[in-house]
């Protein structure tokens, strides 16, 4: 389903996972440093997780784990940002962009068996 290689996803998603170590350091330079270093680091670990589910799974099946994680992020519900789930939502909203995934995509859809979870719509 994807064009995009296994190596060149977790090249992408390292160097995601090293930015979001930076924004951890820089975070203290902030109006609300727990907050932005709880956010940082959030993003870390969803990488962390991306690129032991592409590692062990590959693309495909990392990407809808993903996508269920995605799905299930309680983002409707908030009345003030949570550090953790914005975090998680940004890098599994880049891991996204690097697989091709347009932001209409983002939205779930039930094209596929429930027992497969659900997916997210990729761009041709």
């Amino acid at each position: 389903m994807f064009e995009v290689a296994k190596d060149d996803v977790l090249r992408g998603l390292k160097k995601f996972k090293r930015l979001a170590k930076q924004d951890i350091l820089a975070s203290s330079l902030t109006s609300n440093p727990r907050f932005w270093s709880s956010q940082a680091e959030a993003r870390r670990n969803m990488y962390d997780e991306l690129m032991a589910a592409v590692e062990e799974k590959g693309v495909e099946m990392a990407y809808r784990q993903a996508a269920r994680t995605y799905a299930n992020l309680p983002l409707h519900n908030l009345s003030e940002p949570d550090p953790q789930i914005t975090g998680k939502q940004q890098a599994l909203e880049m891991f996204f962009t690097i697989l091709g995934v347009n932001k209409d995509g983002q939205k779930c859809s039930l094209n596929e068996d429930a027992s497969d979870g659900m997916m997210l719509n990729a761009t041709p």
